[in-house]
């Protein structure tokens, strides 16, 4: 059973019975065991749902149209949890004193369902395969990294790891398309064992829609024996990709893709919007960058005067391709990364301190602070639990989250 937590105003469920604390039982004599069995069940014209308040069960019926959503949020269900350890897991290195949900690893397929977490597979249970494929959960998000057994296992650290190509192959053959990524570890899976795994993946085409080449994250707290992908690493795996472009894509879908941080790292420009198709892995730092750099009409407002922090990796581009082309009057601000170390270049992983340090050191002429957009999360915590008004109060600045749309953020300001 679900319990709800409120009732959204204006839809289905919002009939003055049901209440916050209320506990969903089944609905049209199915049990609900978590969200995804609310989602399947309630879609219905009439769905009868049995609910329990203070020990007393009750029945309700919703009068709806079969493709609106009832209406019910629910407390979160508990996740699967990762029980592998992995060689590069943020989780097992990070530092103490960050937000508590970083300490968190899961690998629950119906995360990866209803909002793209990539997934290792070597969790899942048998009756979980088989809900998969009942339920048509699908797309999923994959964390494949190798077919290769033996190569899973070191990355895993871990003696008995489930065989990935069969059960990607059951997938397949009952019409569950996933999504893939590997994280290039060098020395593990890269080269052959990555030529090897973007051929087994091609050969499950169309249900296998999407391969992205991401770089391994390593911070001052990673195993030392770890080696970063680097330049030239990274200029290599931009052109294994786009080998795998024209040995496994089609025009309109090429399979594979190359995340924004390899051609940055490798002094590449990011390619046009067609290498992209229709973006199928943009959260996962795969054409980010060009949806960004698009998003700059000529005609925005040039005299917003501000400063703009972002990370040390996109220094440079945005200094050249936004500031520069378009005369605007922000000035960059290039965050250190002095939590994680200077290995991390990513705005994603920039403290609230570090910030904080960087800004206190300035003499700040305006008093407006834009932040990249993915150094918070949805509760407005940066990754050591500071907040932006922690910021603003100490420095007297108003600070604002920018928009991966460079257009929105500055309409916001205008």
């Amino acid at each position: 059973m679900l319990n709800i937590k409120k009732i959204i105003t204006g839809s289905p469920a919002d009939n003055g019975i049901i209440k916050p604390g209320d506990e969903l039982m089944s609905i049209n004599g199915h049990n609900i065991t978590d969200v995804i069995d609310y989602l399947f069940h309630q879609a219905d014209v009439f769905p009868k749902l049995i609910l329990k308040r203070k020990g007393k069960k009750y029945e309700v019926k919703i009068n709806k149209d079969i493709d609106r959503e009832m209406g019910l949020v629910f407390y979160p269900d508990k996740i699967i949890r990762c029980n592998n350890k992995c060689i590069f897991c943020f989780c097992h290195n990070n530092p103490k004193h960050l937000r508590r949900s970083l300490y968190i690893k899961d690998d629950d397929y119906r995360l990866s369902f209803l909002y793209g977490n990539f997934i290792t597979l070597t969790n899942l249970l048998e009756k979980n395969i088989q809900r998969i494929i009942d339920m048509k959960l699908s797309p999923l998000y994959i964390s494949v990294q190798a077919i290769d057994d033996e190569t899973r296992r070191k990355l895993f650290a871990k003696k008995h790891v489930p065989p990935i190509l069969p059960i990607l192959r059951r997938f397949a053959e009952n019409d569950i398309y996933f999504h893939c990524q590997v994280v290039v570890v060098p020395g593990y899976n890269d080269k052959e064992i990555l030529y090897k795994t973007a051929a087994a993946l091609a050969d499950l085409k169309p249900y296998a829609s999407s391969l992205a080449v991401v770089p391994v994250g390593l911070t001052r707290y990673s195993n030392p024996d770890l080696k970063p992908v680097g330049t030239k690493g990274a200029t290599r795996l931009v052109n294994d990709v786009f080998y795998f472009r024209k040995r496994y894509g089609t025009k309109g879908n090429h399979f594979a893709y190359a995340a924004d941080e390899l051609f940055i790292s490798a002094g590449l420009d990011i390619p046009p919007e067609s290498y992209y198709d229709d973006f199928p892995q943009i959260e996962n730092g795969v054409g980010m960058v060009r949806r960004f750099l698009d998003t700059i009409p000529g005609r925005l407002n040039k005299d917003i005067k501000g400063y703009w922090v972002t990370g040390r990796l996109m220094f440079k581009l945005w200094r050249n391709t936004i500031i520069r082309e378009n005369n605007f009057r922000l000035k960059l601000v290039p965050v250190a990364n002095y939590l994680f170390g200077p290995r991390v270049t990513v705005s994603g992983l920039l403290a609230g301190k570090d910030i904080l340090k960087v800004l206190s050191r300035m003499r700040l002429k305006d008093n407006l602070v834009i932040l990249p957009p993915n150094c918070l999360n949805d509760d407005g915590l940066f990754i050591d639990n500071l907040t932006p008004s922690d910021i603003e109060n100490q420095l007297g600045v108003k600070l604002i989250k920018g928009d991966y749309s460079f257009a929105e953020t500055l309409e916001m300001l205008s």
